[in-house]
This record gives C-alpha cells, structure tokens and sequence, in this order.
C-alpha cells in the first residue's frame, strides 16, 4: 500500500507531502482545489510516455513523484519497502528509478501497476464503447493470459498467410522474369550473332550503295593501267625492252633493268586483281537489302541488350548463367500452407474454448454484477452479456455487448443507449467490485484509486457506494476523490485539500483531518457551509 506521496513542481503544486494509511482513504476539498492534480500525478507512475509542458510547474526545471510503498509483496522482490520515482525535466527524457535503481519507462510502468489501479471518470465512456466490453469481460473473467496466447496463435496465421502471399507473389516474380531471360536468350541465339560482322556489313553495305561509282573507278584505273592509249603496262613493257639493249653494252643499268621488270610484274598482278576488282562491281539490290534488314536487327539487338554485338553476347552468356541458378519450386509454398493449415486448426479450436469460457463465465459474472448493483442501490437492476459470433480477431471469434435496465418492466438494451451518468458510475463500481473478487488472490499491498465515482449519485445511493468501497477496502488500499459527504463519511482516513496564498503564491495543502475537523468537512459538503444543522447531520452520517 501506499504509505505516502511525494510531488514536487507538478502543475500548480510546488511541493506537498501526503501520508496515506491502510483501508478506505479519502480526499475532499472544494472544487479547483487540486484534487484531480493529485490523482494525475499518481498517474504519472503509470505512463509510458511524458510531456514534460503538460506537468512541470512554470518556471521550474524538473517535476518529481516520489510514492513509499510498503507490505509490497511483489513477484521477483525481497523488498517489504518500495519507493517508485520519477523525474519529469523540462528539457531532455523522464528518469524513472525504483529504490534508486534506474529502470526503463515500460519496466517502470510494469511494476507500478501491480501496485497501483486508478479508475477515472474518463472510463464510463470507455464503457459506453462496445467495442471495450469484450476487455472488461476478459478481465473481469481472468481470460487474459489466454486471450494473450489466442492472439499469438492469430499472429501466427496473418504472418503465414502474409508470407504463403509474399512466395507467391515472388514465385509469378521469378516465373516471369525466368521466361522473360528465355525470351531474350532464344532471341539473341537465334541470330547467330558473329563479333566483327557488323563492321563487315556495314562494309559491304558502303560497296553495294556506291556500285556504280566504283566500277567507273575500277574501270578508268584498268584503262589507265591496261587498256588504253600509252597505258602503265605499255610503258613499262616498251622501258623495259629498251633497258635490256643497254644493258648489253652498260652492265651498270642492269639494276635499273631488273627494278623495272619487277614494277611490271607487279602491274601485271595489279591488272589482274584490278580485272577481277571491277568485274565484281554489279549492282545487287536483293543483297543491299538484305545486309540492310541485317544491321536493322543488330541495331534493335543492340539498344535492348547491349551496345555493341560483343555487349550482347556477353549479356546473352549472363543470362545462362543466371537461368542456371534460378530455382522456380512450389515446395517452400505447400509445407507453408500446410503449416497454416495446423495453425488454422488449432486457432479455431482455441477460438471455440475461449469462447465457451467466456459464455460459461459470463453467466456467473452476470448475477455477481446484478448483485454488487443492487449493494449501490438499484432496487431491481438487469445487467446481461450478450455474447454473438462474429468473424476471428485477436480476441477470438465472440462479440461481447453489455445490456442493461434499471428501471422494472423496461427490457435491457444497450448500455450506450439506456445509462445515464450517475447509473454508469454506479456499474463501474460493482465491475470493478466484481472483477477485483474474481481476482485469484487479493493483494493487499495494492491501492486502488476512484476519481470522481461518484458523478451524478446522491443521497442514499451515494451510502450506497461509501459502503462498497468500504468493503473493497478490506482486501486493498483504497483512495477516492469525492465530493460526497455520503461517501466522506464512510472513509477510515479523510484527507482534505486546500489552495491558501502564502507569500503572494498560490500552494497546494493537504491535511490529515483529526475528528473535529473531519465533521466539520462533512458539515461543508452537506451545505456549502458549516452551521449547527450540517454539523449535526454530519455527525449522524458519521456514527454510521
């Protein structure tokens, strides 16, 4: 239990001391005075994630809350004292410590709520969801733990079938990049691609556009050289009948004679090459289109594959090698769905238990719950969970509604459409009632921490609700935030909270009210004043 509570520059408490005790607890004040600030700082022990600008004091550095813990008790400690700290700067992250040991937010936040349950006014609407009910029946129920391992199994499957989709989406990937590569490798072996060949097309196809000009060419060199009037030949052979006489009288021009019966040799070979060489120059427009389609094909091979013949060849070679180490094979898939197929089955066998536990244990929560609302002053009160199927979640295959009346001969209807304020603080109650019963064990150490249950009750339905959480006081520490002299009145220690200025600043105080004082507190919430008659009923509310 909470033995006493340390804050230190949260919103407009600059710093308060708050000693609790064991049993029902209580704290009044008027309204404004800070009540609910200091339910929030409790509340900071239970949050993960901090906004320093929503708790800091202006104008100071750092927030602290310090709460001394004491018949602990927790699972994992030796300790029978326990003080949870946290420090809350301005600028930079939340420290959290437990008995000066640094810890985590999460770590933080998971031993603080074993010790620490606080219900707000904020949770009637959260009951007025539908969607909220099936949480409270599962805790109420105790079904969490299996709730928590049904959602594991449901995981499992999305994942597989998250996975069986993703093989099989790449498997039509591969298969269709497998035959795109085929495609393209049929297609470059197809045309026999040579290296060099498109230099020696491109040749032939610069001979064959510009035939007739070559032949004219060839034709004037042969003439030049052979056939005509003082031709190259003529010359040479004439020179070299005229070298062989002088060489019979100057063997000195013998040298010249044989370099120019070289040269004519040479000319002769020369005419003969030149012959073949314009008599090959016909016009062949069935070959020029040919080598035209050819190079047409190359260049279209080219800008898909590669810019040169030897790119493609190269890139038809990696396409082989790549064919060789793709692997198209539904066998990962089968022994993926077959698994799904266990884990499908086992999901919804669990689905079915889950669900019969919830129906079993609803029929008992039910009657629990209309007893407990008959304990807060509901004379005849039907509260029911309808339980109907729906199609497989996380939380299982059921949809939980929460129906209620409270009036006699009205049937019960939704309770978003039939509760008003005061009727929904009062069925919180008797949940929470119920649900803490249910518990497999009390855990005395515990403090439970009410805000405002009271909203929209009066009168003796508010002795009503004092009486229970007297009760639940018996098994936890109980703290709660009332307005309510009816449920002051019923507290074991009643602390009350005041806003005084001292030194020109506005303070936060609480005091432990002795047995005068705590009438007196009473008479103020029976009638905004204190008067001989408030002070007498409070006595009589307190003698109860």
């Amino acid at each position: 239990m909470i033995e006493e509570l340390r804050i230190k520059n949260f919103a407009i408490i600059e710093s308060l001391s708050i000693p609790l005790a064991e049993g029902f607890n209580v704290l009044t004040g008027e309204t404004g005075a800070g009540k609910s600030i200091i339910v929030d700082a409790i509340g900071v022990l239970l949050k993960e994630k901090l906004s320093a600008s929503d708790f800091v004091k202006h104008g100071k550095n750092e927030a602290v809350i310090e709460v001394v813990f004491s018949d602990v008790g927790l699972s994992g400690t030796d300790d029978d004292l326990i003080i949870l700290k946290r420090v809350i700067p301005v600028q930079g992250k939340t420290k959290s410590y437990i008995n000066d040991s640094i810890y985590t937010s999460q770590g933080f936040v998971k031993i603080a709520s074993q010790l620490i349950n606080i219900h707000g006014q904020h949770e009637h609407t959260y009951l007025l969801k539908k969607e909220n009910h099936i949480e409270f029946l599962d805790t109420i129920a105790g079904l969490n733990e299996e709730v928590n391992a049904f959602a594991e199994i449901y995981e499992k499957v999305l994942t597989l079938r998250e996975k069986i989709e993703l093989l099989k989406h790449e498997l039509i990937t591969k298969r269709q990049k497998k035959e795109l590569m085929e495609f393209q490798l049929k297609e470059i072996e197809s045309v026999q691609l040579k290296e060099g060949e498109e230099e020696e097309l491109n040749e032939q196809r610069k001979i064959l556009k510009n035939v007739l000009k070559l032949k004219e060419l060839a034709e004037n060199a042969f003439s030049l050289l052979y056939d005509g009037k003082n031709s190259v030949q003529e010359n040479l052979s004439q020179t070299l009948t005229t070298l062989k006489e002088l060489v019979r009288f100057d063997s000195k021009a013998e040298e010249i004679k044989n370099l120019v019966e070289s040269a004519l040799a040479q000319i002769d070979e020369a005419i003969y090459s030149l012959r073949k060489l314009k008599e090959s120059y016909e016009p062949d427009p069935f070959t020029l289109e040919k080598i035209e389609e050819r190079l047409t094909l190359l260049n279209r091979l080219k800008s898909k594959y590669g810019g040169s013949i030897k790119e493609i060849l190269e890139y038809a070679k990696n396409i082989e090698k790549e064919l060789s180490i793709v692997s198209i094979s539904e066998e990962e898939i089968k022994k993926l769905e077959e698994e799904l197929d266990t884990v499908q089955t086992e999901m919804n066998k669990k689905a079915d238990e889950l669900s019969q536990k919830r129906k079993n244990l609803a029929k008992r929560i039910k009657a629990k719950v209309n007893e407990e609302l008959k304990g807060v002053g509901f004379s005849n009160p039907q509260f029911e969970i309808r339980i109907s199927e729906k199609e497989i979640s996380s939380k299982g295959k059921d949809d939980v509604e929460f129906y209620f009346s409270a009036n006699p001969g009205e049937p019960p209807k939704p309770l978003s459409k039939v509760a008003s304020g005061g009727e929904l603080s009062r069925l919180m109650l008797a949940l929470k009632c119920v649900e803490l019963k249910e518990a497999k064990k009390h855990i005395k150490s515990m403090t439970l921490i009410f805000d405002e249950i009271d909203a929209g009750i009066g009168g003796s339905v508010a002795e009503n609700v004092g009486r229970r959480l007297r009760e639940l006081a018996r098994y936890y520490q109980v703290l709660c935030v009332t307005h309510l002299p009816q449920i002051a009145a019923k507290a074991q220690h009643h602390l009350k909270v005041e806003k005084v200025i001292w030194d020109e600043k506005t303070v936060v105080k609480v005091e432990l009210l002795n047995k005068a004082k705590r009438k007196e507190e009473i008479a103020r919430m029976l009638s905004g004043r204190i008067t001989e008659s408030s002070l007498f009923h409070a006595e009589e509310l307190l003698q109860d």
